[in-house]
């Protein structure tokens, strides 16, 4: 298949740090090449891709531009990256979106099969007005748990939940000695719960490393609330990782705490870590069930006491058996996945109909196709 595969312009394909999406989407480009397909990426100057890249920017947006032009600037130039691909539709057999709500409009365009991944939280007020206005885009989530959030608006068009996947080839080889401390990953926000790290591994009597990105918006929250208990406590900040470091970061460690505080989509800090033979104690909060397994790969916990009182058991937690779990969320079980979707999403093209999936949401797979991707794994 001939397959344009559409990425946010703010981070590189794959990102030097952080930028989740874009890790998978160059994932998932590395994995259809090498399932034999004829693949296309659109994407920010400086990515990297066995894949035919397109560069539509010649830098990351996130690299060279400010505050105020990520607000103002940046939206402009995504829809026109949108309008350079479907000028081009005839040229693909599918086109696969990763540039969230504004993919919508575009797509009823052309008579090119789209599909976009639903990549963020989905209870956001502009999301749950923007889906139903487009019921005929099939739209793939994350996690089943990502569904929720907008399981009782008609008619949304759920092609299949795709499990996020990466090369994680590094990571299972990595073996260093593990220490005494917990490691902390991700974004210094609220949400992803940096204080509550802090205040776990306090409880715990254990020495915390913290590798975050800082964006602009978090500066100030920072300054006044985290860098203080950073200060305060037995905190080492070594800030934003590049992807080499990660590795030795996570085996190092005894265990990753994962306290983040939203109905996260999924969460690749969970099995970055299982990768490196390393557990991960979390809340119990969207997508963690569903990659966790309680009592084998980690703990997932109810509340922050709950994580205190993890953190002595994780003698019980076997680093083969993180590893094992981390295997199963691999590029080539990503592509496969996803490859499915598009062959479906053809073949309906072809016979004339636009509705992929079942419009139901739920905890233990939303849609037959849902069913199947997983699987084949």
């Amino acid at each position: 298949m001939r397959i344009a595969q559409i990425a946010p312009l703010y981070e590189s394909v794959p990102p030097l740090g952080y930028g989740g999406t874009e890790r998978v989407i160059a994932g998932i480009c590395d994995g259809l090449v090498d399932l034999g397909h004829d693949v296309t990426l659109f994407a920010a100057g400086t990515s990297v891709t066995r894949a035919e890249l397109v560069e539509v920017v010649s830098a990351p947006l996130r690299l060279r531009m400010t505050r105020q032009e990520m607000i103002e600037v940046a939206p402009h130039l995504h829809l026109h990256l949108l309008a350079e691909v479907y000028e081009r539709a005839a040229d693909f057999d599918v086109i696969h979106s990763h540039a969230d709500i504004w993919t919508l409009p575009f797509a009823r365009r052309t008579s090119t099969p789209t599909v976009l991944t639903m990549h963020g939280r989905l209870d956001l007020d502009h999301v749950r007005a923007s889906l139903p206005l487009y019921p005929d885009v099939p739209l793939v989530s994350i996690s089943d748990h990502q569904r929720l959030a907008v399981a009782d608006l008609p008619g949304l068009n759920w092609a299949a939940t795709v499990y996020n996947g990466l090369d994680l080839t590094r990571y299972l080889r990595c073996d260093r000695p593990r220490g005494r401390h917990l490691a902390f990953v991700g974004r210094i926000n609220p949400e992803k719960g940096p204080a509550a790290a802090v205040a776990i591994a306090r409880a715990a009597r254990r020495p915390l490393h913290v590798a975050a990105k800082i964006d602009p918006l978090d500066v100030e929250y920072y300054r006044t609330e985290i860098e203080p208990m950073f200060r305060a406590g037995d905190v080492r900040f070594v800030g934003e990782l590049q992807e080499s470091a990660k590795p030795d970061f996570y085996a190092s460690a005894a265990a990753t705490l994962f306290p983040s505080d939203w109905p996260e989509p999924f969460g690749l800090v969970m099995i970055e870590s299982l990768a490196a033979g390393t557990p991960v104690i979390a809340l119990r909060r969207g997508s963690v069930p569903e990659i966790l397994v309680d009592g084998v790969t980690g703990f997932v916990c109810d509340d922050v006491g709950e994580m205190i009182e993890a953190v002595d058991r994780l003698g019980e937690i076997d680093p083969e058996a993180c590893r094992r779990r981390a295997s199963e969320f691999g590029i080539t079980e990503m592509s496969t996945g996803y490859e499915r979707v598009y062959r479906r999403l053809r073949g309906t093209a072809a016979g004339g109909g636009a509705h992929v999936g079942s419009v139901t949401a739920g905890r233990n797979g939303n849609s037959h196709l849902a069913a199947e991707v997983r699987s084949s794994r």
